[in-house]
């Protein structure tokens, strides 16, 4: 039976092949993990849907799937294999018995092609045809075969040699040439027509920097090949890992089809990080740390709830607004591999010890690629904290179909005038990007404001005030 990839969720029509965990050979068990694929940046393990053993895999690390592609064959143990192999030699012995009638009407066509190209020979070749040794032995014309491969050669051999004139190679090879400093007509194209392939130009490349036995030479054999001298020096190509790609693709999507405005507020959150020093020890206590990531967490939560427009979404199709009516707040998330943005659902259900906790979880997951594909979907707003990283203010992208994020930087020490005289206070500047198509400037600025209120008095916003 083939494997094939299953429906994985709404809106996913595949991923990228992470890992391929089972050999041709293996004998696997029911719900056996047989690949791990990365989709939507979450990797999520394909299981066997029955027990078996792999006879092949149609599959390999890196590729793109989509869903219903076969994944490997597996063989059940039921005999069908063994049926379906054995029944090819039977189709194959009867299928001689039917064949005399077309063998000689093709003797007869090939010696009257014969008879016209070489008079002398048509006869005897017809006749040698016409009568094969056994009934049940196939009919195979050698003669009128062999010539054919050389001929079919020497023209390819001719196509592969462009003239001056005109170089069988697109604009985009040729580009990649230039930056290489590479001649085409040097270079052998490998595909019909003589066509010259990427590929092409980087094995000239190579073989012209071992040829001159420079540096790039060694470099590029230890590192399997990818590194390339041009005028300019050298060069290492490597392939674009998965998630970069991904990653890639969204930010593309979003900052070529959303109109972003930036909307930028100072607060002082001198009392914040008071109040954080005061009951960071409790939550350690608890087996959490009390991060500013969950303030504004809770923060974003009570702006989002006044100004509904900013949890929201645009369907342009059908010409609507989706308000929603419920809180997940994406968190954006450092990984060795790239940024990643889990969710925490229903923030406005839960406390801040709840928050701090799953926040968490979530981001050590996240960190080690263990995070659910369901705990990267539903976000209505995202908060990006780079305080940690001692970053200053910046301006964040907005995760379509989102309609905002809030950026947030490092606080910095700031002598601020205060009744009559310049007192210290911790002022962060953070930077709240929104859809223009949806929100205008005045309410993008009261929710910021907004931010900023809860940011400076965080227990008025627990006494609803």
């Amino acid at each position: 039976m083939k494997v094939e990839l299953p429906f994985l969720a709404e809106g996913v029509e595949g991923g990228d092949v992470v890992q391929v965990l089972v050999k041709e050979g293996e004998q696997v068990t029911e719900g056996q993990s047989l690949i791990e694929l990365e989709t939507e940046k979450a990797t999520v393990p394909v299981p066997a849907p029955a027990a078996g053993k792999v006879t092949r895999l149609l599959v390999h690390q890196g590729d793109h799937i989509k869903v219903g592609q076969a994944l490997a064959e597996l063989d059940g143990g039921n005999g069908d294999g063994q049926s379906s192999k054995t029944a090819k030699p039977e189709k194959s012995a009867v299928a001689p018995a039917r064949q005399p009638v077309p063998e000689d009407e093709a003797a007869h066509a090939k010696s009257v092609e014969a008879k016209e190209s070489k008079p002398s020979q048509a006869s005897d070749q017809s006749k040698t045809q016409t009568q094969p040794a056994s009934p049940d032995a196939p009919v195979v014309d050698h003669q009128d075969q062999v010539p054919a491969q050389p001929a079919r050669a020497d023209r390819e051999a001719d196509h592969s040699k462009p003239s001056g004139a005109t170089i069988p190679a697109p604009p985009s090879i040729r580009r990649l040439a230039r930056e290489l400093g590479v001649d085409l007509t040097q270079v052998k194209g490998s595909e019909a027509g003589g066509r010259i392939t990427a590929e092409d130009v980087k094995a000239y490349v190579r073989e012209r920097s071992r040829g001159a036995g420079s540096p790039a030479g060694k470099d590029a054999q230890g590192a399997g090949g990818n590194v390339f001298s041009t005028m300019y020096g050298t060069e290492r190509r490597e392939a674009l890992p998965s998630l970069r790609r991904k990653i890639a693709a969204n930010m593309t999507q979003a900052w070529t089809n959303i109109p972003h405005v930036h909307q930028f507020q100072d607060a002082d959150i001198t009392d914040l990080m008071q109040l954080h020093k005061r009951y960071a020890p409790q939550f350690k206590q608890k087996g959490t740390i009390l991060t500013l990531s969950s303030l504004f967490l809770k923060a974003s939560v009570h702006a989002l709830k006044l100004y509904p427009q900013m949890n929201a979404s645009l369907d342009l199709t059908n010409g609507e607004v989706i308000y929603k009516n419920y809180y997940n707040i994406g968190v954006a998330v450092e990984t060795p591999a790239g940024l990643i943005v889990p969710v925490i659902h229903n923030v406005d259900q839960k406390d801040l010890l709840q928050i701090s906790l799953e926040l968490a979880d979530l981001a050590d997951r996240t960190r080690r690629r263990e995070v659910k594909l369901e705990e990267l979907r539903g976000a209505t707003f995202t908060v990006s904290n780079m305080g940690g990283l001692g970053a200053g203010p910046f301006t964040p992208i907005i995760y379509p179909p989102q309609v905002g994020i809030l950026g947030v930087g490092k606080s910095r020490l700031t002598p601020v005038y205060r009744d009559g005289q310049l007192v210290p206070r911790n002022i962060l500047r953070l930077c709240v990007a929104y859809d223009h198509r949806l929100v205008d400037g005045a309410d993008g600025a009261r929710f910021t404001n907004e931010i900023v209120k809860v940011l400076e008095d965080f227990q008025a916003m627990f006494l609803g005030l």
